[in-house]
């Protein structure tokens, strides 16, 4: 059973995950190519990671 934090993290992963495709349908519907919207995401990525290098060491070693 899942306690109320749990909950709450579902369904922020949920509610991220439909902005990202819709955000990625959006795109690509107006003319974006799918690569260009992969790279887009891909810098946002690497920048967040620069602002937050422990979470980058982190997610590194979930990797692993």
């Amino acid at each position: 059973m899942m306690n109320e934090q749990e909950k709450d993290l579902e369904k922020a992963e949920q509610e991220f995950f439909g902005t990202i495709i819709s955000m990625i349908l959006y795109l690509n519907k107006n003319g974006i190519r799918l690569d260009a919207v992969r790279e887009m995401i891909e810098m946002k990525v690497e920048y967040a990671f620069t602002q937050y290098p422990k979470f980058r060491k982190r997610f590194d070693e979930d990797l692993i």
